[in-house]
């Protein structure tokens, strides 16, 4: 096989974590929640490890629906911190979740002699094997939920960017929020991980929120930049034999300094 058929498939996969976790960044961002989304991406491995645990494959279809109903789980806890005034005690909450959830997976998962293994693989991820399959189903997925919060814009947007003393959409669309995000971490963390997840959940919103205002700016140049740091993560993983999803990480932690090194020439024009 080619070099472009093997990080082809990878690449689209990559570009459609892109383009959701994106948007779900800048909504992270505009709460001030930033690590929610590595909460949830532990959750959604934790309830793998217990499928594994309980004999079923970490990667096989009972193992995701595991997965989603820890993240659903979890996000149903977090949407209600929306009535914590206190953003310490929300981030206490959120970065507790995410330690302990950890800590249970390594328990878990060393009850087993390939669970070691499994555990490495739900950090590392194997995006560079993706299958055109696997692609597809996300894409369905990530399509329906992209037109749900089309549809709903109002209401979603108004979650983040309004005033927290003002009155709101109600819990419940606070709760379908974190249902979207919970599914959209569940498929991606199974192929990508989890590392690889909160990488383009933070990085390339937070990178473009350096040098634009306006939301529809900050999701075009975070695609923009999410999209250069992924093709290029992937090619150097692949030329130099490196651990892929490190690779990525790595390459995507560069795009906030040349966000802030772009900033005074962008904000100037």
């Amino acid at each position: 096989m080619s070099a472009w058929e093997i990080l082809l498939p990878a690449f689209v996969f990559s570009g459609l974590l892109i383009a959701t976790h994106t948007y779900l960044g800048l909504h992270v961002l505009a709460r001030g929640i930033i690590f929610v989304d590595l909460a949830l991406a532990q959750m959604a491995a934790l309830g793998a490890s217990i499928a594994f645990l309980i004999g079923h494959d970490a990667h096989g279809p009972t193992a995701q629906l595991f997965a989603f109903g820890a993240a659903v789980a979890a996000g149903g806890a977090f949407a209600l911190l929306r009535r914590v005034p206190d953003k310490t005690t929300r981030e206490v909450v959120i970065g507790g979740a995410y330690v302990i959830a950890t800590a249970v997976s390594v328990l878990i998962l060393s009850q087993s002699a390939q669970g070691m293994d499994e555990l490495k693989s739900l950090f590392n991820g194997s995006i560079l094997w993706v299958s055109w399959s696997e692609v597809g189903l996300v894409a369905m997925a990530y399509a329906v939920l992209a037109a749900l919060h089309m549809i709903f814009w109002p209401k979603f947007s108004a979650l983040s960017f309004i005033d927290a003393k003002e009155k709101g959409p109600s819990f419940l669309w606070e709760f379908a929020f974190f249902a979207s995000f919970a599914m959209v971490i569940t498929l991606a963390v199974n192929t990508a991980g989890v590392l690889v997840v909160f990488a383009f959940l933070i990085l390339p919103a937070f990178s473009a929120s350096l040098v634009a205002h306006r939301f529809a700016n900050r999701l075009w140049l975070g695609w923009a930049g999410g999209l250069i740091a992924s093709l290029s993560g992937l090619w150097l993983a692949y030329m130099a034999d490196l651990p892929v999803g490190a690779t990525i990480v790595t390459v995507c932690g560069v795009l906030p300094v040349v966000a802030l090194a772009a900033r005074p020439a962008i904000r100037s024009r």
